[in-house]
């Protein structure tokens, strides 16, 4: 028996899935885009993606940010990664429209380890890719925060020295730092000679900024420096064998004539204190308070009355006060006042 000729082929397999495939790829993608402008291209998420930077210290990152602008005026000198404090377990908890095309957008987060929020305005901005939502801070989260330092115009921001000459210059140095919001400074000073305990500030309002005072003092090393070299130039001035001893602070006047050479010597040194203030030329300085000391003398004397000969051998009590400038090149510069 023969085979019959004609009737229609066998369907060709894997393709109608194939069609089915294709036609969903369009869908498939359309979806994965409102997805991830819901997420990763939300508001949210460009918020989200602006304190992972923070929380990294990716200072480059973060003021690429679009949006983020350095205050008017500024210094720069807080926005390095060594001077960033960080935060940590940060996360989006709303984010509402507000209107016009702009997102409320708050944050919580953990700063010094202590809970805080921040709101943050963000607004539309052109697409990235055409398709993905894009976005900039309405308001830059770059807070000022001015720094006055007293006694001295130096500081560090979270143990980074500022640059000189950044602050004004004078006995007293006021800075504006741009700061990144939210972070934490710890601000001080601490150099070879002068020392100020630390202020911590923390920035979780960019429109409102904050202000921070840090008060500059002698160190240890400072003090100890200045009564080092006292204590040599008193040494020194007990060396002259005279009653009077040229630019010291202590001296004998006496009516009778000496038989031989005044022997001084120091039977106690002032105890020095650094503080600091304002001369007579206006100028700030740094003075060591009147402090008080003894000086011993003993010599022969003849009296001019009738000739006798007795020994002076007494204390002599004397006051030494001084200013004292830092030179550049760390040294000092002392002077009675």
């Amino acid at each position: 028996m023969g085979v019959e000729d004609g009737g229609p082929p066998p369907p060709r397999g894997g393709v109608v899935p194939w069609a089915v495939l294709t036609a969903l790829v369009p869908v498939v993608f359309a979806i994965v885009v409102v997805a991830l402008n819901a997420s990763v291209y939300s508001a949210g998420g460009f918020v989200s993606r602006y304190l992972d930077a923070l929380e990294r210290r990716d200072v480059a990152v973060a003021l690429e940010t679009p949006g983020v602008a350095v205050p008017v005026g500024a210094s720069e000198a807080a926005l390095q990664r060594d001077a960033l404090s960080g935060l940590g377990r940060h996360r989006i908890v709303s984010d509402v429209n507000a209107g016009s095309g702009l997102r409320r957008v708050v944050a919580e987060y953990e700063l010094g380890g202590h809970p805080e929020r921040t709101e943050f305005l963000v607004a539309a901005a052109p697409p990235t890719l055409l398709l993905f939502n894009g976005w900039r801070f309405e308001e830059s989260p770059l807070a000022r925060v001015r720094v006055t330092v007293l006694h001295d115009t130096g500081l560090r921001v979270n143990g980074v020295p500022v640059p000189d000459g950044t602050p004004t210059t004078g006995g007293d140095g006021t800075v504006d730092l741009a700061v990144p919001t939210p972070s934490r400074l710890v601000l001080d000073q601490r150099s070879r000679y002068l020392v100020a305990k630390p202020t911590t500030v923390d920035v979780t309002d960019p429109a409102a900024g904050a202000e921070a005072t840090i008060d500059v003092q002698a160190s240890g090393a400072f003090t100890s420096a200045v009564q080092k070299e006292v204590d040599a130039f008193l040494d020194d001035c007990a060396t002259q064998r005279v009653l009077q001893p040229a630019g010291c602070p202590f001296r004998r006047v006496l009516a009778d004539r000496v038989q031989d050479e005044p022997q001084w010597s120091i039977v106690s040194y002032p105890d020095i204190t650094i503080q600091p203030g304002v001369g007579d030329d206006g100028e700030f300085a740094w003075f060591v308070t009147p402090s008080s000391g003894v000086a011993h003398i003993s010599v022969d004397v003849v009296s001019l009355f009738d000739g006798s000969v007795s020994t002076l051998d007494e204390d002599v009590a004397y006051e030494v006060r001084y200013a004292i400038t830092v030179r550049d090149d760390g040294g000092l510069d002392i002077r009675g006042i």
